[in-house]
């Protein structure tokens, strides 16, 4: 007996929303009257992998120089340790002349994944970072604020961790629709690390509807939101390229309905049995 009680198929395309972004968008949903719907899960979703390793709003630091606080603003991209490295020192001109940027030197030094960063001046200067991504990359902290070290002739700071290069590889689905025991809103959670940039993610539920299957919030309205964020419940932004989401409402038979209805039919076979 199906564990499916009754069931609507709907295809979502966040194009053709009510309003938002195509990572953050509200659409109508208009499901069957007098429904007794209790799950939904995504059957499958297409989502573009169109979003930055250094996305705008988190593409900002603070280096504090004797009481002065300079923001330097990182362009929004993606970036490779070359590419970095090259916009990071070319930003370090001017009133920044005295910094720069150095990571091993694959051909002659050992490999540690992090960066050095100089200052010639010779000050006790700190790299403040809000709590983003950015610090990841830069090899520190989320919020943290780190001061360099003074030598004889300059100052310098190394990286507190293995820098990160690697966009978001864990992207959540999240939706107005469903509530994991009060815990949170995760309709999906996507693994991408193997996807390449700008290419797709698709995901497609080939395996047990349960498996994905969330119980869907009630209430009157038809209006849902539906937001993809990283890890750390900050929006994902995919720059204008749209998402499909194909989901499944269903209404789940009750599993003691079943089994009164299975020792109910064991019991009448039994009996047919025994007349014969």
């Amino acid at each position: 007996m199906s564990l499916i009680k009754s069931q609507q198929i709907i295809h979502l395309n966040s194009k053709f929303r009510e309003s938002g972004t195509d990572d953050s968008f509200t659409t109508r949903i208009n499901l069957k009257k007098n429904n007794n719907f209790d799950h939904v899960a995504v059957l499958s979703c297409s989502i573009p992998k169109s979003y930055y390793l250094v996305p705008l709003g988190e593409n900002t630091f603070v280096i504090r120089e004797n009481g002065n606080d300079i923001m330097v603003t990182i362009p929004e991209g993606n970036y490779s340790i070359t590419s970095f490295l090259y916009v990071l020192n070319n930003l370090f001109t001017g009133t920044l002349s005295h910094y720069s940027t150095s990571f091993p030197d694959s051909k002659t030094q050992p490999q540690t994944g992090k960066l050095t960063f100089t200052n010639t001046n010779n000050t006790a200067s700190t790299f403040i970072f809000e709590n983003n991504h950015l610090p990841e990359i830069f090899g520190f902290e989320r919020g943290s604020s780190n001061t360099f070290t003074i030598g004889q002739t300059s100052s310098s700071l190394v990286s507190q961790n293995v820098c990160n290069f690697n966009k978001e590889s864990t992207i959540y689905l999240r939706s107005s629709l469903c509530s994991n025991g009060g815990e949170d809103d995760i309709l999906l959670e996507l693994f991408c690390s193997s996807n390449p940039d700008y290419s797709t993610i698709n995901f497609d539920n080939s395996g047990n509807l349960e498996e994905h299957s969330k119980k869907l919030v009630g209430g009157l309205s038809n209006i849902f939101n539906f937001t993809l964020t990283d890890e750390y419940g900050s929006r994902i932004n995919l720059n204008g390229i749209n998402c499909l989401i194909t989901l499944c409402f269903y209404e789940k038979n009750n599993i003691d309905n079943l089994i009164t209805g299975y020792i109910k039919y064991k019991t009448l076979m039994d009996s047919e049995k025994k007349k014969k």
